[in-house]
């Protein structure tokens, strides 16, 4: 898969959608009476024993570091935020195979029902795993807490850098006991598309997690999550170390 759209034209989507974001948190912060701005900045480093993405796989044998920063604004049920999220392998492997992730997003929250929506750039710039160079990605997600489970739905459509112009479909569901919590999540490619290496649509993705938060003033947890691709019949176990630190 070949990146066809010029790399200006995608820093011009995602520095459109970052200016908008910036806009509206300074008009919403010049309204304010308070002199500081309720920004929340969250630090992430985690560690993958292996890098399962949407039913493909990274590497598998492959050690993991994930970092990311994220930078939220929120006024009355609405946030904007944005993510800045990094893979390196650090062991085995292919020794290039990094890759970094810009998102911009926007999400409210009404009652028990969350909604949002956002853009993802994947730069991947030795077309390690799943594409060349970048795709962009459009995103939207609502989910319900409600019920005896959490639930929610994504959407997510590439608007260049793939062919395919790929759809995936992701519901999934969890809850949460004490330091405890189960999820399950699906994913659904909604037509052919070389991303997923399917030619119609398709279920290409079933990961049962369990996870537990380790008390203390950091937010650490620890999960083991199995990735499955009845697609391609790809069977992965992996566990993820998570540490993050919010700065207010």
């Amino acid at each position: 898969m070949t990146c066809k759209m010029p790399i200006a034209r995608y820093w011009c989507v995602v520095a459109v959608c970052v200016l908008v974001s910036v806009a509206g948190t300074v008009t919403v912060a010049a309204e304010e009476e308070s002199s500081s701005l309720p920004v929340d900045i969250v630090i992430d480093a985690t560690y993958a024993s292996a890098y399962y993405w949407r039913g493909a796989s990274a590497g598998a044998g492959t050690s993991f570091m994930q970092p990311s920063a994220d930078v939220s604004y929120a006024a009355g049920p609405v946030t904007v935020g944005a993510n800045v999220w990094y893979s390196q392998g650090i062991e085995g492997g292919d020794a290039d195979n990094s890759e970094i992730d810009y998102t911009v997003s926007l999400g409210a929250s009404l009652g028990v029902v969350d909604i949002s929506a956002g853009v993802i750039d994947y730069v991947i710039p030795n077309s390690f795993p799943f594409a060349d160079g970048h795709v962009l990605e459009a995103n939207a997600s609502i989910g319900i807490s409600a019920l005896p489970f959490d639930n929610a739905i994504a959407f997510y459509m590439n608007l260049a850098g793939d062919d395919d112009s790929s759809m995936y479909l992701a519901p999934s569901l969890g809850t949460t006991y004490k330091n405890l919590g189960i999820g399950l999540t699906a994913g659904l490619a909604l037509g052919e598309s070389a991303l997923y290496g399917t030619e119609g649509a398709a279920l290409v993705d079933i990961t049962p997690s369990i996870s537990y938060s380790i008390p203390g003033d950091a937010e650490t947890s620890v999960s083991f999550n199995i990735g499955y691709n009845p697609n391609t019949d790809l069977k992965m176990s992996y566990i993820t170390i998570g540490t993050s630190f919010s700065i207010d």
